[in-house]
């Protein structure tokens, strides 16, 4: 019988093509499904909709600082024309006697423009300054949601291949029990086997269908979590090309075992808060400064008792003003110096933040490079335990061949056998994931899809 020494190796490379083959499925390796899944993710697309959003709060703020020119018209009716009472003397009357004087028309119209222009506000200044700081901000949030889209992304599709390799390790064991399953029912037939071991073989080949059945369930359910986790509708049919090897690792990578926490989108946007909350305090100080602007107007006006008059030019003035408005502030009640300790008091608390983010941070690279040095010590284990097992395997193999070893020490070595190989691709699962983590602590993830 062929040696099986090497084929969890070749299951590992040749299994998405022998097993998952077929019509209208869509290739997918890791690289494709992170830039898949940042191109249509709804978080990702959300915060593409803030940046716009930011823009445009960027223009609005800009808006209140260019000429404001609004026009106007009105006709009024005054059905009962006011009347004012003036000294009588103005009329020839006697002194400290009153007369009732009716001043104005039954009809009033009018047009006119006001131009309004700010010619200094501080406020207005870091307002717009403020607006750019806060579209910068949810351009970091993007990166966020980036990073968090591809890492659960990554972390699924090397978990679907794990179980996918599990797979093809099973399918070989079936391989291997029907063989042993058709050698010895050959031996019960003449009589050198017992009933009892072509049964136990049926056993055991039953348990590993069994297995698959239900490690396809699981693995149909983790495809469409993938999916669902690269916003690809659950329909489509993909296979994963991707593989875990051996050759991932093989000692630590000194390049990601250095932290870089400067380029994690989650401290980047907590500084990023710090300066607007700055800001802030600099904007309600700049509250206290006066403002200057400019105002001019004219205005077209008709008076007249009748509206059919409204057309006789006679009954038509204008008049216009320019001006130059300033406003200085007094008093607010303190209303300006406790949003500034309000804005203040918000910068220690990100502060405070931002200490304990870096050091989840440094928790979660330094736990990460504990798990990839341990599995990378685990696998080199596994390795010399799974040599081992062949060999057992090998020799019970002939033993029960030969007639010198009951049914019981084949299986055995059999499951031993299968057990190590699982423990051999999980180690290698688990290293990949550790790298992962490793990137994603450091803000490096994003680079996968770039390489």
């Amino acid at each position: 019988m062929k040696k099986v020494s090497n084929y969890p190796k070749l299951v590992v490379f040749f299994l998405p093509f022998l097993c998952f083959s077929g019509f209208a499925q869509q290739p997918i390796d890791l690289k494709t499904a992170l830039k898949y899944a940042v191109e249509h993710h709804s978080s990702v697309q959300k915060a593409k909709i803030d940046i716009a959003k930011g823009e445009e709060m960027v223009r609005e703020s800009l808006s209140s600082g260019l000429p404001q020119i609004n026009a106007s018209s009105s006709i009024v009716n005054n059905l009962a024309v006011r009347t004012s009472f003036v000294p009588a003397e103005f009329f020839g009357g006697q002194p400290g006697d009153f007369a009732k004087v009716q001043f104005g028309t039954n009809w009033n119209a009018s047009a006119g423009v006001q131009l309004d222009q700010m010619l200094f506000n501080k406020t207005w200044l870091l307002g717009v300054r403020a607006s750019k700081e806060v579209t910068d901000f949810y351009k970091l949030v993007l990166d966020k949601n980036k990073d968090e889209v591809v890492a659960d992304v990554a972390k699924l599709y090397y978990q679907i291949q794990l179980s996918k390799t599990q797979r093809g390790i099973l399918d070989a064991n079936i391989s291997q029990i029907k063989g042993l399953k058709t050698v010895t029912e050959k031996q019960f037939q003449n009589g050198f086997a017992k009933k009892i071991d072509v049964d136990r073989l049926m056993v055991q080949q039953s348990n590993l269908e069994t297995q698959i059945e239900n490690l396809d369930l699981q693995i149909d359910q983790a495809e469409q979590a993938l999916k669902f986790a690269m916003n690809m509708p659950l329909e489509t049919e993909i296979v994963l090309t991707d593989t875990i090897s051996e050759n991932m690792f093989e000692s630590v990578n000194e390049a990601i075992a250095q932290p870089s926490y400067g380029l994690k989108p989650d401290l980047l946007i907590l500084k990023k808060q710090q300066d607007l909350y700055q800001l802030d305090v600099e904007r309600w100080k700049a509250g206290y400064f006066p403002t200057l602007s400019f105002f001019g107007s004219y205005t077209y006006e008709w008076q007249a008792n009748k509206l059919n008059e409204l057309s006789n030019g006679n009954f038509w003035t204008d008049f216009s003003q320019i001006g130059i408005r300033l406003n200085v502030p007094i008093f607010d009640g303190f209303l300006k110096k406790s949003r500034v300790q309000t804005a203040q008091l918000n910068i220690r608390q990100t502060a405070e933040d931002y200490k304990f983010a870096k050091l989840g941070l440094q928790l979660n690279h330094e736990a990460a490079i504990t798990s990839l040095k341990s599995n990378q010590n685990t696998l080199k284990s596994i390795i010399a335990t799974q040599k081992v097992a062949e060999d057992v395997y090998q020799v019970a193999q002939s033993r029960y061949k030969e007639g010198l070893a009951p049914i019981t020490e084949l299986l055995d070595a059999e499951t031993s056998l299968r057990q190590t190989q699982s423990n051999y691709i999980t180690a290698l699962a688990q290293i990949k994931l550790a790298e992962i983590d490793i990137l994603s602590a450091n803000g490096l993830l994003l680079r996968m899809i770039e390489e």
